[in-house]
């Protein structure tokens, strides 16, 4: 697969309809394996091939294809996400710390073994008191 645009892939992710979702340390998302969703995919540079490894005649799943092909970083529960710059920290047997920039935002998140993803978007007054505490 070529360098693609992930702002663009995940942008084409989160327009799709799921018609299954699933959270936890199994999750899914499953959205119809259909010739539209094909098309908007496509146009961000995924191949057909690409999409049909990720499920059936039916349905594709939309977690294991970000995932798996490196063009997501997280999932909230609700939305693809990707990343402009991360900081991961180990903080706990089975917990991990990440702050992470998008385009919006600013977030910490924190990311359990079982699948459970915590976020919350920072202040500006939280960025500088991290900088601060960091420098």
């Amino acid at each position: 697969m070529n360098k693609l645009n992930k702002k663009e892939v995940v942008k084409a992710l989160n327009s799709l309809e799921v018609i299954e979702a699933s959270g936890g340390d199994c999750a899914y998302v499953l959205v119809e394996n259909n010739k539209e969703n094909h098309e908007l995919l496509n146009e961000v540079g995924i191949s057909s091939d690409t999409i049909n490894q990720y499920g059936d005649e039916e349905t594709f799943c939309i977690l294991s294809l970000g995932f798996s092909e490196g063009l997501i970083d997280l999932y909230d529960g609700s939305k693809c996400i990707c990343f402009d710059e991360e900081i991961k920290l180990k903080v706990d047997t089975g917990k991990e710390v990440v702050l992470y920039k998008t385009d919006e935002s600013v977030n910490i998140s924190i990311h359990e073994d079982s699948g459970d993803v915590y976020i919350k978007e920072l202040s500006k007054e939280q960025i500088i008191d991290i900088v601060n505490f960091l420098s």
